[in-house]
């Protein structure tokens, strides 16, 4: 169940990272500074309709184990109209909301121009997006994880080839001298958003071929909302939970600028490789939440405790084993990003202490899983909570006042420690009193 999941959350975000890549060869700092203040913003709004997404497969699936179909395809209708809306107003509030946020960052002149302009190429594409989201969720509703993870994966690849074109002048590629637009940061906003309208329209295809299980109603009734409360209610935790992923980079970001831009470049490259651990973790989150809430509604509770603690060996061990190959090949993986000499030793810096927390970090999201497949939706915004904004945010900025740049780099370890002992703590507690009660009751 994990891997397509996986391997489809991790393709989406390797879109951003290989933006960084093309970026970072521009050779400015205030270019790789642009995707690292305009990524926020983008993520942020990724992380609410992803999700509803979740929302909409937990929905729809209900559903379609019901034979409810006819309810699953007014749902789904219904909820891409309101996604869409809510990107509407969104981009009304840009304008205003934008400038400030900038001026908060501490952003240059310059780099807040082409902040401007990286996020109006990635804007274009969003309704793109927010369609794959949601009929990407009635996919998984379906169990057709392997539609939508090629979808994703074919997105990564179109932008590999598609970015170089839009981003410089010229390059060499393939032992051969090319000629591309030469548009630099608005041009990998614009390869990113070429990748996701193809991604869509493969997905689109899926449901106009008839394809699918279900059928999109491209103009549902409105008769009822049941399905989109539903939506709503399990989906708007979790985009909260994803939000303060974003929120937390923008606040780091944030302390970094009171560094320069090189402090910023850097915050920006490691956060990015953070994010290939997490997106491990949540696809396996995501196989505990359904085998703790099978086994659980069953009363096998002896069953639930052996899932969750295979899921916290399992979610600790590959992402221990993430965090070793990124610390053998950082320095290599940190050229890639950026070749300023001053920038990668920051990085390297951050990198090199962050690896440590992989494992914990793991640990802390499949926990959260467990406690949703109780039934319980508050403990995963709790410990999220707990961990980026409590924590993580108030040692860095302490750390930073007392050692400088190089403090931001401890905070997130140190944060994922003690939420990590707080959170099996609490999860195994919980078990262990399932199982006393179902021992006693025998």
């Amino acid at each position: 169940m994990s891997l397509p999941i996986m391997l489809g959350m991790m393709a989406q975000m390797m879109l951003n990272i290989v933006d960084g890549i093309y970026v970072g060869r521009l050779g400015m700092e205030s270019s790789m500074a642009v995707l690292n203040y305009g990524f926020p913003v983008f993520y942020l709004l990724f992380a609410f309709f992803n999700g509803i997404s979740i929302g909409t497969n937990s929905m729809l699936a209900r559903y379609i184990g019901a034979k409810q179909e006819d309810k699953a395809e007014k749902a789904l209708g219904q909820i891409v109209w309101i996604c869409l809306a809510i990107f509407a107003v969104a981009v009304l509030l840009y304008p205003l909301g934008m400038p400030r946020y900038l001026a908060f960052l501490k952003a240059s002149e310059n780099t807040a121009q082409l902040t401007h302009q990286f996020l109006t190429f990635l804007f274009i594409g969003m309704p793109f997006t927010i369609v794959s989201l949601s009929l990407g969720g009635a996919l998984r509703a379906e169990g057709n994880m392997r539609a939508l993870a090629t979808a994703q994966m074919s997105a990564v690849l179109i932008n590999i080839l598609v970015a170089p074109f839009f981003i410089f002048t010229d390059f060499h590629a393939f032992g051969m001298q090319w000629h591309g637009l030469g548009w630099g940061v608005k041009g990998a906003g614009l390869a990113s958003t070429t990748a996701n309208v193809l991604a869509t329209l493969y997905i689109v295809r899926l449901y106009m071929a008839g394809k699918t299980q279900l059928s999109w109603v491209k103009f549902p009734k409105w008769d009822d909302f049941e399905g989109v409360k539903g939506i709503f209610k399990v989906g708007v935790p979790s985009s909260i939970s994803q939000i303060l992923i974003g929120i937390n980079w923008i606040l780091m970001t944030r302390l970094a600028a009171n560094f320069g831009d090189t402090a910023v470049a850097a915050i920006g490259i490691g956060g990015r490789l953070d994010l290939l651990s997490v997106f491990p973790a949540l696809a396996i989150m995501t196989s505990v939440l359904t085998l703790v809430g099978q086994n659980y509604g069953a009363r096998h509770y002896d069953r639930v405790r052996a899932t969750v603690r295979i899921g916290l060996l399992t979610s600790f061990a590959t992402l221990t084993f993430i965090s070793l190959i990124v610390f053998a090949a950082r320095h290599s993986i940190i050229h890639v990003f950026h070749q300023n000499d001053i920038v990668n030793a920051s990085a390297l810096h951050y990198v090199s202490f962050q690896c440590l927390g992989y494992g914990l970090v793991g640990i802390n999201i499949a926990s959260s899983g467990a406690f949703q497949g109780l039934g319980r939706g508050l403990p995963f915004l709790f410990l999220t909570t707990l961990r980026l904004l409590v924590i993580t945010f108030p040692v860095a900025y302490l750390l930073s006042l007392r050692i400088g740049e190089y403090g931001l780099h401890y905070a997130p370890v140190i944060a994922a420690l003690i939420t990590t002992v707080i959170a099996v703590s609490w999860l195994l507690s919980t078990v262990n009193t399932l199982h006393r009660k179902v021992s006693q009751a025998l």
